[in-house]
C-alpha cells in the first residue's frame, strides 16, 4: 500500500475482521513458522549472472508488455545458497516501495527499541503480514520519518534507496531491487535468531487479504505454491503510476533465494490486469532457476 496516495482507499470497517481471521488462518497455511528456517550466510555481495537467464527476462517482460500501459519491470532473483545472481534485469533503477518500505521500519525499531513485545508486537506483525498501514504511519511519525530511511540506507549499505519527496508519504520511498534483496540478505544472514524470527514469521504468515481488503497473494505466494514464502509485498499508487511488488523468501525443495521483482504502469491499468500480469511474468522465472518446479 502506498500511505495517502488516493487509489487505495483503507477499507477500515473490516480491518478487525481481517486482521484476526486472516492472520490466525494464513498460521495454518505456510508451514514453517516457529524455527530459524531463514538463516542463510550470503554475507558478501553476491556473485554477478552467469548471463544464462536472457529468455527467462524476456518472457516476464513479454507478460507485462503484454498488458501495455506502459510498463516498467525491474528484477533481482539472488540465490542465497550459492550466494550468487541468479536473475538481474534493471536492478539498480529505483522504484516506489509502496509496502516494501515497511521492512525498513521494522527494522530500525528493532535497531531502536530491541524485538517488541505485548500489543506493539502484535502491531507490528500485523504491519508486515497484513500491511497495516496505520501502524506503518505511527511508527514513521514516531521515529523521524525519513531519517528512518536514511539510518538503514547508512547501515546496509544500500545504494539505490531514498526518501520520499514528500516526507509524509512513507510509500513513495524508492529502492532497487538489487537494495531490496540486501535488506533479505541482512535478515537472513545478520539478524539474531530471535530478531529474523519475529521479522519472518510475520511474512511467512501473510493472509491472503490485506487490512485494506487487498489480496496480497499475487507475485510470489501464487507463483510458488508449493514452496516456503515470506513475503512483504506492495501495491499503490505513486508519481500516476500503478506500483506492484513482489518480494520476499523463497525456499523450494532444492533452492533458497531473494526475490524483488518491482513493476508499475499507467495508472489506466485495473489491479485485476496488473496483479495477473506480475503473476504470470514470475511464473516465468520460476522456470528458469536451477530448483525448478517448487
Amino acid at each position: 500500500m502506498l500511505k495517502q496516495l488516493g487509489n487505495v482507499k483503507v477499507r477500515v470497517a473490516i480491518a478487525a475482521v481481517v486482521v484476526v481471521g486472516g492472520v490466525l488462518t494464513a498460521f495454518a497455511l505456510n508451514s514453517g513458522s516457529g524455527s530459524d528456517n531463514w538463516r542463510a550466510q550470503c554475507v558478501s555481495a553476491p556473485a554477478g549472472p552467469a548471463g544464462k537467464q536472457a529468455s527467462a527476462v524476456a518472457e516476464a517482460r513479454q507478460a507485462l508488455l503484454s498488458k501495455g500501459k506502459d510498463p516498467r519491470l525491474g528484477i533481482a532473483i539472488v540465490d542465497l545458497d550459492a550466494c550468487a545472481v541468479e536473475t538481474s534485469w534493471k536492478a539498480d533503477q529505483p522504484q516506489p516501495t509502496a509496502s516494501v518500505v515497511k521492512l525498513l521500519i521494522a527494522l530500525d525499531l528493532i535497531d531502536r527499541a530491541g524485538v517488541p513485545s505485548g500489543s506493539e508486537a502484535t502491531a507490528v506483525r500485523t504491519m508486515l503480514s497484513a500491511s497495516d498501514d496505520r501502524v506503518a504511519s505511527r511508527l514513521w511519525q514516531q521515529n523521524g520519518g525519513a531519517e528512518i530511511v536514511r539510518r538503514q540506507v547508512a547501515k546496509l549499505g544500500l545504494a539505490h534507496t531514498t526518501p520520499p519527496a514528500d516526507a509524509g508519504q512513507w510509500g513513495s520511498t524508492r529502492m532497487s531491487p538489487t537494495d531490496v534483496v540486501t535488506v533479505y540478505r541482512y535478515i537472513t544472514a545478520k539478524l539474531s535468531e530471535e530478531e529474523r524470527g519475529f521479522v519472518t514469521e510475520a511474512m511467512e504468515n501473510a493472509p491472503r487479504t490485506a487490512v485494506d481488503g487487498f489480496d496480497q497473494h499475487f507475485g510470489i505466494p501464487s507463483a510458488f505454491p508449493g514452496a516456503h514464502w515470506a513475503v512483504k509485498q506492495g501495491w499503490g499508487s505513486s508519481e500516476a503510476r500503478r506500483v506492484l511488488n513482489t518480494t520476499g523468501l523463497v525456499r523450494t525443495a532444492s533452492g533458497f533465494y531473494a526475490v524483488a521483482v518491482m513493476a508499475s504502469w499507467s495508472e489506466t491499468i485495473g489491479w485485476p490486469t496488473a496483479t495477473t500480469a506480475l503473476t504470470t511474468a514470475i511464473g516465468t522465472l520460476k522456470a528458469s532457476l536451477k530448483a525448478g518446479k517448487a
